[in-house]
């Protein structure tokens, strides 16, 4: 459903160019949670970001369901960006000023117009509220992120990046910010996601929290090594 193919990346340190990516490819099937492991700088993020097209590739194609993501004009990126795939990062990016509703909602509001707003509010409200009890959190829809743990948070997180009905939820380290039992807890939420047909691409550092996975693969020297 999703492939990269030969991706290359490399950022810019000063005058010299600092290759992350040297090649690397990897495929996510229908309903897989793949994690994604590798050494602190090994590249394993900015390769989610380029699943996600977050980021562009210097080198090298992404796929979704057999088409060229980087082809397609900017507009039917960013809509393929909202719709096809949620995005659950280490730290959150909860936006403070917004109540745990306000937040899982904003991502519905971002994808419509004025006018479509005015019909779409309530149903989107509707639905975040149900992805909210989902995660364990209708009680906590008036609550601003201050007000929450960081398990709570991260619950906000991933029930905003459901809120669109993802084919592909990517998460970046989704409990590195978080205690044992909160880590758990996200773990828990993750692979009973999972067996309801969710596809999850998951960066870990942590050999227990990819063991819960289908499959892990390892980044090393700029490639995807299955092992």
């Amino acid at each position: 459903m999703l492939e990269a193919h030969e991706i290359h990346k490399a950022y810019i340190l000063g005058s010299s160019p600092l290759p992350v990516l040297r090649g690397a490819s990897l495929s996510i099937r229908r309903g897989e949670f793949v994690a994604i492991m590798g050494a602190s700088g090994s590249g394993k993020s900015t390769l989610l970001h380029i699943l996600g097209a977050l980021d562009l590739p210097d080198k090298g194609a992404v796929t979704f369901s057999g088409r060229d993501v980087f082809s397609r004009p900017t507009s039917e990126r960013e809509a393929l960006r909202c719709e096809a795939f949620g995005f659950v990062f280490q730290f959150y990016h909860l936006l403070p000023e917004l109540s745990v509703l306000e937040n899982v909602v904003f991502p519905r509001m971002v994808r419509s117009s004025i006018l479509g707003w005015l019909s779409e509010g309530r149903r989107a409200r509707h639905a975040a509220r149900e992805v909210l009890e989902s995660v364990g959190l209708s009680h906590r829809l008036k609550h601003r992120p201050n007000e929450l743990s960081g398990g709570e948070r991260q619950r906000v997180a991933v029930a905003r990046a459901l809120i669109n009905e993802p084919q592909v939820l990517l998460a970046d380290e989704p409990t590195g910010n978080l205690d044992a039992d909160s880590g758990k807890g996200i773990l828990d939420l993750l692979c009973r996601l999972h067996e309801r047909g969710q596809a999850i691409a998951m960066v870990t550092h942590d050999a227990t929290t990819a063991g819960r996975a289908d499959r892990c693969v390892h980044l090393e020297g700029g490639r995807i090594l299955d092992r």
